[in-house]
């Protein structure tokens, strides 16, 4: 049973704490800053409550570590723990800096092949049958892409200011899908964006609200559609037009059932309302991924690589919002 440590103890390490248990792996140890917040999960999942991260590193019980820790942490976490020889999956982004990321991957080298970044919507069952479907060629040629991402509400104030802004935080979710599901380079990036949620938002120098377009170099176009709030729960939905026809991953809802009345033709109940209800799934099986692959000595399926691609057009698309302008990508 391969052990498992987690580096962070807020609410993404308490998903990735569940999806350790789901998985049939072993949860050893937990660090934070916080260090009753680590108590808490350690008591809960049954691990040790560190003091530092080099006592987790420490560690010959832990195999694998999971970085769940602000991003600001990410680059300095990963190289400590693959030079303490351990595998690593780290939530994104990267780094909020290409120049950061790029000298993570650096100083990693050769054993880059142990580090999976968390882009774990690739996981999740219902855009993993559409990318299959649309790579198995069911509606001809791609020709449009439309990925809608909007949460409920936007996050507090304290998770914003270190959150590296809308593009980094929140878009590159769906930037990281768009190169997955075009399997071609995004040539230009044009970006829009407001703060029509909240002020207190535009105040931090942040939006709640962007509009992305990304072309690729044979004329393939994405958009994406982002926003902060949606009132009637998590919306997550992926649109795929082809030259024969359209493929669809559509909302999860809470139940299944369907009511006919005079007052409703067959209406579902109401949206799954978090991101931690939705993507339950696509955390637990991203996590079964990385533990094969630390398993059978296999490079991840997401990789350092790809962080730093979607890193690239987070940026772009953030300098394409401040100059209004399109963005080649060299």
């Amino acid at each position: 049973m391969i052990g498992v440590a987690v580096l962070g103890a807020g609410r993404i390490a308490q998903v990735h704490a569940r999806a350790i248990q789901a998985a049939g792996a072993r949860f050893v140890a937990v660090y934070d800053v916080v260090t009753e917040a680590a108590q808490r999960l350690a008591a809960q999942y049954g691990g040790a409550a560190e003091a530092s991260v080099d006592a987790v590193l420490a560690r010959p019980d832990v195999d694998a570590v999971i970085i769940a820790s602000p991003t600001d942490t990410h680059v300095d976490f990963i190289i400590r723990s693959v030079e303490a020889g351990k595998a690593v999956l780290c939530e994104k982004p990267l780094a909020l800096e290409i120049a950061e990321a790029q000298r993570c991957i650096d100083r990693v080298g050769d054993r880059a092949a142990i580090v999976q970044l968390g882009f774990n919507r690739r996981f999740d069952p219902s855009h993993r049958a559409l990318q299959q479907a649309l790579a198995a060629g069911e509606i001809g040629a791609l020709e449009q892409l439309t990925i809608t991402s909007r949460d409920p509400g936007p996050p507090p104030a304290s998770y914003l200011l270190h959150s590296g802004g809308l593009f980094k935080d929140m878009t590159i979710h769906d930037l990281d899908m768009a190169r997955w599901l075009l399997q071609e380079p995004v040539t230009t990036v044009y970006a829009q964006g407001s703060c029509l949620v909240d002020p207190a938002i535009g105040a931090l120098g942040d939006i709640d609200t962007a509009t992305v377009v990304l072309r690729t170099v044979s004329g393939k176009q994405c958009t994406i559609l982002n926003s902060r709030r949606a009132v009637y729960g998590y919306d997550q939905r992926i649109e795929a037009l082809g030259a024969t026809g359209m493929l669809v991953s559509g909302n999860h809802y809470e139940t299944s059932l369907l009511r006919f009345s005079a007052k409703s033709a067959g209406a579902p109940t109401a949206l799954q309302n978090f991101f931690l209800d939705r993507y339950a799934d696509s955390y637990r099986l991203e996590l079964v991924d990385f533990l094969d692959a630390v398993h059978a000595g296999r490079s991840p399926s997401v990789t350092m690589a790809d962080g730093l691609a979607a890193l690239r057009l987070a940026e772009a698309a953030q300098q394409s919002f401040a100059s209004g302008q399109v963005v080649t990508i060299a």
